[in-house]
């Protein structure tokens, strides 16, 4: 009987996105990526907004020979493009220049494959990318989907969140079905929660949530915490700032969830 194979387990590529803004998206990219660099994997974090607010998270104002749409146009192999933030994560950063890329990549007719054939570059150097969508669900989150191996839908438990959630999990259903078979749907987590101030519209969007996507993808949710905004003022990441803060702990959970789901 042949022996098995063995060796390192494949890079894990998890895309953080929602179509809305300000449901703390960038926030629980930075954190769930730290998470796991703190449980012992090597983590590459990607920006995929013009924005810019990840790479502002972690490395504050950057000066970039070039960025993440270099490399999705061809122009510089991806790992001339990564950097080493203070946190130790590494990074594809992004900035404004981003914006004029998008229709270029559109054009080409393997668009939705660029940042897939990227990330396949560095595969051996990394055990988790963590993907920063921008909040649209146009071109670049389109890329993200068809490059991850699962997403997570942070959200914000407001009647209008739930409505953008759902515009998500189609356009997601739909790249699973056409070009990405293997997209797991992890599950969504709600952020800046607060027990003290659960009221009849946060209930009702649980149970919808329960009710259309199941119990499963009810994730643990974050707890609303000073730590984080004081955090980001100081371009650190939670970990580095207050590792013992309730949101610490909360990102905590949900990228144990990841690592286990990911399996």
């Amino acid at each position: 009987m042949k022996a098995k194979k063995t060796g390192p387990p494949p890079m894990r590529v998890l895309a953080i996105t929602n179509n809305k803004g300000g449901v703390g998206k960038t926030t629980s990219a930075v954190s769930i990526g730290a998470a796991l660099q703190r449980q012992g994997a090597r983590v590459l974090m990607v920006d995929l907004d013009m924005q810019a607010n990840l790479t502002n998270n972690l490395g504050g104002e950057l000066e970039l020979a070039s960025h993440v749409g270099d490399a999705l146009v061809g122009a510089v192999p991806l790992a001339e493009v990564i950097l080493t933030t203070e946190a130790g994560l590494d990074l594809v950063p992004a900035d404004f220049r981003l914006a004029s890329y998008e229709p270029i990549i559109y054009k080409q007719k393997d668009y939705h494959t660029r940042l897939a054939t990227a990330l396949a570059t560095v595969q051996d150097a990394y055990d988790y990318v963590v993907v920063d969508c921008p909040p649209s669900l146009q071109t670049f989150t389109y890329m993200a989907l068809a490059a991850a191996d699962a997403y997570l839908i942070p959200t914000e438990p407001e009647k209008f969140a739930f409505d953008g959630l759902r515009l998500v999990k189609e356009l997601a259903d739909q790249i699973e079905r056409r070009i990405n078979p293997g997209l797991q749907f992890l599950g969504v987590f709600f952020t800046r929660y607060n027990a003290k101030q659960r009221n009849s519209m946060h209930a009702a969007v649980v149970q919808a949530v329960r009710e259309e996507y199941g119990e499963e993808s009810l994730l643990p949710s974050v707890r609303r915490d000073a730590a984080v905004v004081q955090s980001q003022v100081h371009v650190k990441t939670i970990y580095d700032h207050k590792p013992d803060s309730n949101a610490a702990m909360d990102y905590a959970a949900l990228a144990e969830i990841v690592r286990a789901r990911l399996a």
